[in-house]
């Protein structure tokens, strides 16, 4: 299952193979922990990836997902604005899309979304039997949405 709907200034790393790209093209020239965060989230998509690109069972990779790193920075005072200052763009792809409401907001708040939703379905995880209702596909999709979206905040 491929994302489905992705706004136009999102397809051109809206593969497993692209985003990893992407990641790598990020990481280039950075350090600590910039560094760190950015391999947590290389490899959390990567998870996601197997679930949308493979079908790999979603809760197989849920206890995989992992906050480590960003709730370490977190912390320690770190300034997630620090890794694009200026707020998300404006994109008229995005217009009408459920990442239609990112647009002006920081880096961080994204971010934080994106962790916020992780954290959501990991605590969730345990309780599968209760909690059959659950869509895990979309919930991962959700989380690929706005990594990606992150990704062409910060590389643009």
């Amino acid at each position: 299952m491929m994302l489905e709907n992705i706004p136009l200034a999102l397809k051109s790393i809206a593969s497993a193979t692209s985003t990893l790209k992407a990641f790598n093209d990020w990481r280039t020239d950075t350090k600590g922990d910039t560094y760190a965060l950015i391999e947590e989230l290389k490899e959390n998509t990567r998870y996601c990836w197997l679930v949308l690109e493979k079908d790999i069972d979603p809760e197989s990779i849920i206890p995989r997902l992992s906050t480590t790193e960003y709730d370490r920075l977190g912390k320690s005072g770190f300034d997630f604005n620090a890794l694009k200052r200026q707020p998300i763009a404006s994109m008229k792809s995005l217009q009408g899309t459920d990442l239609a409401s990112w647009q002006g907001k920081s880096t961080e708040t994204l971010i934080a979304n994106i962790y916020d939703k992780i954290k959501d379905i990991k605590t969730l995880y345990p309780y599968l039997e209760e909690q059959k209702n659950i869509q895990w596909k979309i919930r991962i999709g959700n989380i690929q949405k706005r990594t990606l979206l992150l990704l062409r905040h910060v590389t643009h």
